[in-house]
């Protein structure tokens, strides 16, 4: 007759630690494993931020774009689209020479007519309580939000390419097919402009404390004034016009975006940070998130791409059906609202909080 041992305690214990060793041991490969693989890959590919490596997998698992919703918004291509300050609203622009101001359901708030012109942009004042838009017939408006006109900035010599307000909202500044950049105070009247470009200027931004000025020019050449009107760098390395310039939110970066289908982070001194290159085709619009830690770009190839700031695709929006051209994140950074040649605005969820 067998008999059947059962296990003392001293043998249960013994099979317990081998257990535990077996399990630390397989977890401790895979951690080796995935640490290795990171260190490859950076040296394959150095990186001008090595911060952000150990986020990089963090970031592609928090954002997960999806789309919310989409509207038809013209009746031609929508060339920009811009969430309001407080991300209840957004204003678009469109080549019929319409400009309208949205709930986010898609509920037309106000419209704006200015038939047989191409209207290059539109933005909201920091407040809320306005926007500016750029024509092709010269010219550079205010409105309020009920489409009434509040103020005309004449003086262009052709297209106005751009218009914002500066941070603070007390002076507007415009980019021209005519090579010049300009301020003007609210009522209309000139302070200054850039002289000297013969080449068009397809837009130009504040920093975010206001203090300087990045232009966006034709020439290939992203230029970084003072308030003054002094050029203060030149930043080379597109091959072709820079058709877009945008600054980070803490004001330390430019991105740009061109005609030779790469997206460029810089250094306000001229420095390269780094290239994104996927666009295939012209990028038309850049945007920080609010975060900083994501730059959007749209292009004519059709395709929305995010990015992060090592130059790493994080997602990919393909869902437009032609050139996708206006681009803008909500103030919290959850949202992303787009605009394409095919007449749509998307709505997109980046964030889920």
């Amino acid at each position: 007759m067998h008999t059947i041992d059962r296990p003392t305690t001293g043998q249960f214990h013994d099979s317990l630690s081998l257990n535990l060793y077996i399990f630390g041991f397989t977890i401790g490969l895979i951690v080796i494993s995935l640490c290795t693989s990171l260190w490859s890959a950076t040296l394959a590919q150095p990186q001008p931020f090595p911060q952000f490596a150990v986020t990089t997998v963090l970031q592609t698992l928090y954002l997960r774009p999806r789309p919310l919703s989409q509207f038809t918004a013209h009746n031609a291509s929508v060339l920009s689209v811009e969430f309001s300050p407080n991300g209840q609203q957004l204003v678009t622009s469109a080549s019929d020479g319409s400009t309208k101001i949205w709930d986010r359901s898609g509920r037309v708030v106000a419209e704006i007519n200015q038939p047989r012109q191409i209207i290059w942009s539109a933005s909201f004042h920091p407040l809320g309580d306005r926007v500016v838009t750029a024509s092709q017939d010269k010219v550079a408006r205010v409105w309020n939000l009920r489409g009434e006109l509040l103020t005309e900035l004449k003086g262009h010599r052709d297209w106005v390419n751009s218009a914002v307000f500066s941070p603070d909202g007390s002076i507007i500044l415009t980019s021209s097919s005519d090579g010049s950049a300009r301020l003007w105070n609210l009522q209309g009247q000139l302070l200054w402009q850039t002289r000297g470009l013969h080449q068009p200027l397809w837009k130009a931004v504040f920093s975010p404390n206001g203090r300087f000025i990045a232009t966006a020019g034709a020439d290939g050449v992203v230029r970084l004034w003072d308030r003054q009107g002094n050029l203060v760098h030149q930043l080379r390395g597109h091959g072709g016009a820079v058709r877009d310039v945008v600054f980070s939110p803490d004001g330390k970066l430019l991105a740009s975006g061109g005609e030779d289908g790469i997206a460029r982070v810089w250094r306000l001194n001229g420095t390269l940070v780094t290239e994104l290159r996927g666009q295939n085709q012209v990028v038309r619009r850049l945007a920080f998130s609010p975060q900083g830690d994501v730059l959007g770009s749209t292009g004519q190839d059709g395709m929305v791409r995010l990015w992060n700031l090592q130059g790493q695709e994080l997602a990919k929006l393909s869902q437009h059906r032609d050139w996708t051209i206006g681009l803008s994140f909500s103030p919290d950074g959850r949202l992303l609202a787009t605009s394409s040649a095919d007449r749509q605005v998307h709505i997109w969820q980046i964030r889920e909080q």
